[in-house]
């Protein structure tokens, strides 16, 4: 179907929305979810789904469209942005200086700058401490967070957050594993049928990836950020599809 997600590894090629659409007035929010220390928040701006977490002193923002992903983590004096879309072109910014790269880059000498623009970053590392709290809960918003910080690791090099998502992140389950068709009127229990299927595929897409190219320096890390932004998109295109969390 139109609305599937499939990245090839070396498929590299787009612009990435920019930065001013990540956040618009008036979204709308559904009502906030404690998880753990955290309250996360559904909502939709510019008719996209967003989700806002708050924890530890740390702020989490994204905004999720078809074909892209918007991420920002901030603590009082330090901001971390990401853009990333379906193409592989990544922007990356810290406190308003930006570097932007495309995955068929250098992708070692990539990493190596994001590396050097966020070294020391206390966003980041606010960010470890939010996740610790939320990593063992199986609600779909916790999750969702995960997935961002699998991605927000594969683009400085680790593919580590990227293999425990890939155990952790679960898709919910339906008697029957059915496809969503591409009717509006598809039922929210068909849109989860089709997240599981499709991140079923695309959880062998990024095995085969790291068993094929584990020997190449760096490119377990692209495994990482392809699997990564897949379930940024299927996640959030179930949301758009369903309507709202599973009950």
């Amino acid at each position: 179907m139109s609305r599937r997600l499939l990245l090839g590894v070396a498929l590299f090629a787009g612009i990435v929305t920019p930065g001013g659409r990540l956040e618009a007035s008036g979204s709308n929010a559904e009502a906030p979810r404690a998880v753990g220390q955290s309250v996360l928040t559904l909502g939709w701006a510019n008719g996209e789904p967003t989700l806002r977490a708050e924890g530890r002193g740390v702020k989490f923002f994204k905004q999720v469209g078809k074909q892209r992903v918007a991420i920002r983590v901030e603590v009082p004096g330090d901001r971390i942005e990401v853009e990333a879309d379906a193409a592989g072109v990544v922007r990356v910014g810290r406190n308003g200086r930006f570097l932007r790269f495309q995955m068929n880059d250098d992708f070692a000498a990539s990493i190596a700058l994001v590396q050097e623009l966020t070294a020391g970053s206390r966003a980041l590392a606010g960010l470890e401490g939010l996740v610790a709290t939320i990593e063992s809960n199986p609600q779909q918003e916790a999750r969702a967070v995960m997935t961002s910080y699998a991605l927000l690791h594969a683009i400085r090099g680790s593919a580590a957050p990227s293999r425990a998502m890939a155990n952790a992140v679960k898709p919910p389950t339906s008697p029957i594993a059915m496809r969503a068709s591409s009717r509006k009127d598809e039922s929210p229990a068909a849109c989860w049928a089709e997240f599981a299927v499709t991140m079923n595929e695309y959880l062998t897409q990024f095995n085969e990836c790291i068993e094929t190219y584990w020997w190449i320096p760096g490119w377990t890390a692209t495994c990482a950020f392809q699997f990564a932004v897949q379930a940024e998109l299927a996640w959030f295109w179930t949301l758009s599809c369903s309507g709202g969390m599973p009950v």
